[in-house]
């Protein structure tokens, strides 16, 4: 059976338990997080799951930062008085929908923001309360959690572009998909069709995620590299995937280029345009003659031919590279995607390999995790 290698020590305080907990309790029973930030600091990052009822505008908070800075409290107050006065009953009434159950308010840094907005909804009968320290708050629990509270026990799964394996993780129970949580596919390839998640965003979805697992059962993720898109991955997690078993997932050529073509060759000017801005940086590479070829059957709707290209030409010699002192614990054959989840769970629960299916060495965990430079899964 596979073994996970002791985890270092770590560099950051545990999480904030009460922290935790009121997070937790105000969503067990029903009840609503909301964060009155402006539209702006919303967007960044925010609470998995907090509806944005802003105080100020972008435009207004900017303004009365600025009065803050330059002339004093007292009269960036009175600004923010002067905006609130022409809206408020616009703004109360935007709590209506949460007047029944409890309402969970926070702010930048817990400060005077979110304690307006809890002192005003509670003159209007609103069980209103206010995060303790607001967003910073969370951030910094969101960061030692990634250190303190990760899956004991991972297997990743590896395998060429187009092998299907994020299909495989979403038929797995007790799974952690890193891509899903960035929206973005962890290529040059891997915005396309999606709106990719700021760093922000991406670990208040991580830890969403790593709320939802069973921590006393192995945890399925996928090999990624240390950035999936723009975003980076916590370093305690990386560390702890590069010394987790790993399992291999395989599939001949022809389902790969038809399941990426599937995937990625959506109707539409905007995903073309894309393909093209994916294709000309790889221009350097590949050369400008046969992006230009890939570039015209992309205009055409003819997406298997240069997904064809890309993996022999690109993709599988680099993915060959990387992986070329791996070892693997277990092999699979992803033709059929459903029997190959079935075959990866009977693995995990120490069962013996199936017709088509081998059982190998345990990965040398002192070897870096590879770059997951693939189009798709």
């Amino acid at each position: 059976m596979y073994e996970n290698k002791p985890m270092k020590a770590r560099e950051r305080e545990e999480p904030d338990a009460q922290l935790g907990a009121l997070l937790q309790q105000v969503r067990e029973e029903g009840g609503a997080i909301a964060d009155v930030r402006s539209p702006g600091e919303f967007a960044k990052g925010a609470i998995v799951g907090a509806v944005n009822i802003p105080l100020f505008s972008n435009g207004e908070r900017a303004e009365i930062g600025t009065l803050y800075k330059m002339v004093g409290r007292e009269q960036a107050i009175g600004k923010g008085l002067d905006f609130l006065g022409t809206r408020l009953a616009e703004f109360v009434r935007a709590f209506e929908p949460y007047k029944d159950g409890r309402l969970l308010i926070y702010c930048a840094r817990g400060g005077m923001r979110s304690s307006a907005v809890v002192g005003l909804l509670g003159a209007f009968g609103h069980n209103a309360a206010q995060l303790p320290g607001g967003y910073k708050a969370f951030r910094n629990y969101a960061l030692s959690c990634f250190e303190w509270r990760l899956p004991p026990r991972l297997i990743v799964i590896h395998g060429q572009t187009g092998v299907g394996k994020t299909e495989i993780l979403k038929r797995l129970s007790n799974s952690l998909d890193l891509e899903e949580c960035a929206q973005h596919r962890s290529s040059v390839f891997g915005a396309i069709g999606l709106t990719p998640r700021t760093q922000q965003q991406f670990d208040a979805h991580l830890l969403a995620a790593l709320e939802g697992l069973d921590m006393g059962l192995p945890v399925w993720v996928e090999g990624e590299s240390r950035k999936i898109g723009s975003v980076v991955m916590p370093d305690a997690l990386r560390k702890a995937m590069n010394r987790a078993a790993c399992v291999l997932v395989t599939a001949p050529l022809k389902i790969r280029v038809n399941r990426i073509a599937a995937e990625y060759g959506l109707p539409g000017e905007d995903i073309a345009a894309q393909w093209k801005t994916a294709l000309h940086a790889l221009a350097p590479i590949l050369g400008k003659s046969a992006v230009a070829d890939m570039t015209a059957r992309v205009d055409r709707g003819d997406h298997a031919p240069v997904v064809e290209r890309l993996l022999l030409d690109y993709y599988d010699p680099r993915y060959a590279h990387a992986m070329r002192n791996y070892r693997y614990a277990f092999t699979v054959s992803s033709e059929n995607l459903d029997q190959a989840a079935v075959s990866l769970s009977v693995f995990a629960q120490g069962g013996q390999a199936g017709p088509g299916r081998s059982a190998s060495s345990i990965p040398d965990s002192s070897i870096p995790g590879p770059s997951n430079s693939g189009i798709a899964g």
